[in-house]
Formats: C-alpha cells, structure tokens, sequence
C-alpha cells in the first residue's frame, strides 16, 4: 500500500537535524598564496558588516571554513552558528527543517520543532550548496531573509528573528541561473560580496603548509610521534591534480599517518591515484542478479564521486537533467 506523503515526511524527519558549530577546534584558513591572502583580508572586512556573502568555489576548497571564519570574526562570534547543507534534506523536509512545525502540522508532529532560522537567533545562519534548494522554497527563504519573518510549518504566528546569511555553492552559477535551478533574485540578495575560493591545484604554494597542518593535527589525534613526507612523497603531493581539493589532501595525510609506522612517509603510503595513476576510472561491478534499482543507484554514486559531487557535471555525464538527477537522489534517501 502506498504510504501517504505526510508519512513519508514524518519518517525523514527523524533523521533531520541541523549542523552547528563545533567549538573544539577554531576554523583556519591556511595559505601563503596571494589568493588566500585576498580571502582573508576580505573575510576580515565583511566579518564586521551584517551583509549578506556567497562563498563560490568548487567541491573541497574551504567554503564552510570562510563562512565559519566570518562568523567568528564578527560582532556575533558569541552566538550560534547554524550550518544547513541544502542538498542533503528532500523538498518534502527543507522547509521543516528552515522553519520548524508546530504540533500536528503532520503525522509524526507530536512535539513542536524550532528550525534553523530560530536556532540561529542573533548568530549567522549558513546555506551550503544553496543552488540545490528547490526553486519554491527559495521563494519562502528569500522572504525569511528579507522580512526576518517567518510561520513554522502548520503555525499562523509570525516569528521574528535577528540572523546573518551566508551562503555557499560549487555549480556554475550561470549555468544554475539559465537552468531556473538558481533564482535571480535569491542569487542577487546574497551575491552583493562575493568570495571566490580557487581550487588548490592553482596554488600550489599552500600545500606545504596544509601538510604540516595536517601532520600535526593527525599525529595529536592518532597519539603517535611527528612524522614527515620523505623528499620523494613531497614531489608527489606538490604535482597531484587535487581534484577533490583540500578535504582531498586532507584524507591523503590522514590515511598516510595511519598507514606508515615510520618517522618518514615514502610514496608507498600514498594512493595510486597520486603516485602515477590519476584520472585512471575504477570499473563499477554490478553483481549478477542486482536489481535495476540498485545498479542504477551504483551508477549515479559512483558518477557523482568522479566530479567531486557536482551535480551539474555528473547530470551532463550521465545524460538527465540535473533536476532528474536530484530527484533520483532524493528517492535514492527516501529508501535508505
């Protein structure tokens, strides 16, 4: 029997929460390139302003870690900082998760929720991958953001709250806009400063510091002694095509520090992908017997995995639309 919506929705809900600032660790933007001391002088000027920033820049190269400096150089530093990945949560779920719901707004809604909007209140509030909000509820979010008012899902009081915006997206914003995937006059409100983040194969010059960082804090997490890249691994590391960016330099040091039992860390501990066989595909195997279903989701994963999660290159690669393609993803959640 086919469930009804408001069911479906109840269940994903359950697994809905929004991601908040993590104060272990201070965010680092680390870089002696010219690039990224472009980046922090201009962090360090619209921290102090209540604008509006998007942050652009391809998958891995530090969106979050802009949005999260701005934060914490700002005059709100002392209050929440309020992450929402746009692409993770189905439409049947980002608006619940925006705005909240009051009790019995659906099947499920037995206790009211507060969503992000009130989580944030007074702090900044942060759009990851906001070209992945489905067109209608960009609508409503530019109308929260524009009258800092809002209704809970079922509710009919209006809330005010005080939240700075940011936002953060990896696709082509002409390509978004042209598509309707992106709405002008949502990309027009949050564009008045925007800061571009290039991908680490542009500047080279910042791997060496991000190794050291990166050694440190590994070896302090993994309690084991200093270690260091040999010459060899070193040259390795500086002509890699870092497709994947900085979170992708970061999961090479990582697996190396677990890997290597020595003080030096010889090519050997690095991945194929890095010592001589990049850009190399790895063959998808589809055991016989797999459903079409399943073979179709393996497709799709491991396409998105080759273009570091953008969906626009890997709708293009796999021949939909990137609106078929988010569906697919959506339903793709929804039997999980």
């Amino acid at each position: 029997m086919k469930r009804e919506s408001n069911d479906i929705v109840a269940e994903l809900l359950t697994r809905a929460k929004p991601r908040r600032a993590s104060p272990a660790r201070e965010p680092k933007l680390i870089g002696e390139s010219h690039a990224i001391r472009e980046i922090q002088s201009a962090i360090a000027l619209v921290a102090k302003s209540p604008t509006a920033v998007l942050i652009t820049g391809e998958s891995g190269t530090g969106k979050e870690v802009v949005a999260r400096l701005i934060h914490a150089q700002s005059e709100r530093c002392g209050k929440p900082f309020i992450a929402v990945n746009c692409g993770a949560f189905p439409r049947e779920v980002i608006e619940n998760e925006l705005f909240g719901h009051v009790r019995g707004a659906f099947t499920g809604a037995l206790p009211k929720k507060a969503g992000c909007f009130e989580l944030a209140d007074g702090g900044t509030l942060f759009f990851d991958e906001l070209a992945e909000m489905h067109p209608d509820t960009q609508v409503k979010l530019l109308r929260a953001i524009e009258l800092k008012t809002f209704r809970r899902l079922g509710g009919d009081e209006d809330i005010t709250v005080d939240v700075r915006t940011l936002a953060a997206t990896n696709e082509d914003i002409s390509a978004a806009l042209k598509t309707g995937d992106l709405r002008e006059d949502l990309y027009y409100r949050f564009s008045v400063i925007e800061i571009f983040i290039p991908p680490l194969r542009e500047r080279r010059e910042d791997i060496p510091l991000l190794v050291e960082e990166f050694l440190n804090m590994f070896s302090d997490q993994y309690s084991k002694p200093r270690q260091r890249f040999s010459d060899g691994s070193v040259e390795l590391l500086l002509r890699a095509d870092w497709a994947g960016n900085v979170r992708e330099l970061k999961n090479v040091v990582e697996r190396a520090v677990v890997m290597c039992p020595d003080e030096n860390i010889e090519p050997k501990y690095l991945p194929e992908r890095i010592t001589g066989h990049r850009g190399s595909q790895s063959p998808i195997f589809i055991p016989f017997g797999t459903t079409l279903q399943a073979a179709e989701k393996a497709i799709i994963l491991q396409t998105l995995a080759s273009v570091q999660n953008n969906r626009s290159k890997a709708a293009k690669l796999l021949g939909l639309s990137r609106r078929a393609l988010l569906y697919k993803l959506q339903r793709f959640r929804q039997t999980a």
